[in-house]
């Protein structure tokens, strides 16, 4: 028996949401994206395929609603807007309510049951509500320090500690990514936008410590802390949109720690930074599981963030069809694997 093709909405094509595309177009066959939305004002009215760069043709025409989106009728929504609550709880529940599944890379979205439990209980009611599966994922949170430091403690007699460190060059990142992270400003500068919250770092180390020791069986001692230290540049570091100068931060090291205990349980280090390699960092992913048989893992190099990001929301695709309606996060869920044809696959 031949099923239709799912239906799938766009909702943000920057540059996760315009990788999601491209790699649904370019590499993915049994589905049909109903819609495009984007809040770029250049992109609309503009083909899908043309906004995202895409060598394959195909999609629709793109719109500046997601409402527009919503209206075509999609099963399941790849919505990549933002990475904080604040800004993407309403449209999120929006989708929800139409009965639409949603996949998002907003980090907030991996775990908000601690920090956000009030919006995660509207969420979760939408959806159950509307009969859709709501999940926050990507690959960090959603992978690297989640789901795969969790499998790796699979293999271990005990877990006495856990420790995990990335280091990322954000160097082909655009200008404003790199501001809201915290690349091009002074040390004052850097230190003055932490304290207001208008510097941001990574967000999402609390949503990964939260799920593996929920995971686990373990609970924190507290909430997450975070600490951060910043590179200034010495020289002038290049940049796809000119150069930071020298004086300027050029990256930063962000430490998130969880107790258990009393005692430090998780340590997840993450190096940002224009030039690592001259800096003297190397650009790999590790994690470790310390106890009496240690696991160690290192992928080499490390995960390019776009790319992986966009796969994890594409891959989590069928697991999130098949799935109780409701918020879920991703030890809820099947691990995304990678597929080919969503119509004949067997999680549909």
């Amino acid at each position: 028996m031949n099923r239709p093709p799912v239906r799938i909405g766009l909702c943000g094509l920057g540059s996760i949401g315009g990788a999601a595309a491209r790699l649904l177009l370019e590499h993915r066959t049994g589905f049909e994206i109903v819609g495009a939305a984007t809040k770029e004002p250049d992109a609309v009215g503009r083909p899908l395929h043309e906004v995202v760069g895409s060598a394959a043709r195909g999609g629709p025409v793109v719109v500046g609603d997601l409402a527009d989106v919503l209206a075509a009728g999609p099963e399941i929504m790849l919505y990549a807007t933002g990475s904080f609550l604040r800004d993407t709880e309403d449209d999120v529940v929006a989708c929800a309510q139409a009965g639409v599944d949603v996949v998002s890379p907003c980090e907030e979205l991996a775990f908000p049951f601690t920090r956000h439990a009030p919006v995660a209980a509207r969420i979760d009611a939408a959806a159950r509500e509307g009969g859709a599966t709501v999940l926050g994922t990507g690959v960090n949170p959603g992978f690297l320090f989640d789901s795969l430091l969790a499998a790796a403690t699979g293999v271990s007699w005990d877990v006495r500690a856990i420790r995990g460190h990335r280091a990322v060059d954000v160097s082909g990142f655009g200008e404003n990514i790199h501001r809201r992270l915290g690349i091009g400003y002074t040390p004052e500068e850097f230190e003055e936008g932490h304290q207001a919250g208008t510097i941001a770092g990574h967000v999402g180390f609390p949503e990964s410590i939260e799920l593996v020791c929920e995971r686990l069986g373990l609970l924190l001692d507290g909430p997450v802390t975070e600490r951060f230290e910043p590179f200034v540049a010495q020289t002038a570091a290049p940049t796809r949109y000119g150069h930071v100068p020298a004086g300027r931060t050029e990256g930063f090291r962000q430490r998130a720690t969880g107790h258990v205990g009393g005692q430090l349980f998780v340590r997840l280090d993450l190096v940002l930074h224009l030039r690592p390699r001259s800096a003297g960092f190397e650009t790999v992913d590790s994690i470790s599981v310390e106890g009496l048989h240690p696991v160690n893992l290192t992928l080499s190099p490390g995960m390019d963030a776009i790319p992986a990001t966009s796969a994890q929301l594409v891959n989590s695709i069928p697991g999130v069809l098949q799935a109780a309606p409701g918020l879920r996060t991703v030890k809820d869920l099947p691990v995304a694997a990678a597929w080919h044809d969503l119509q004949s696959h067997p999680f549909r």
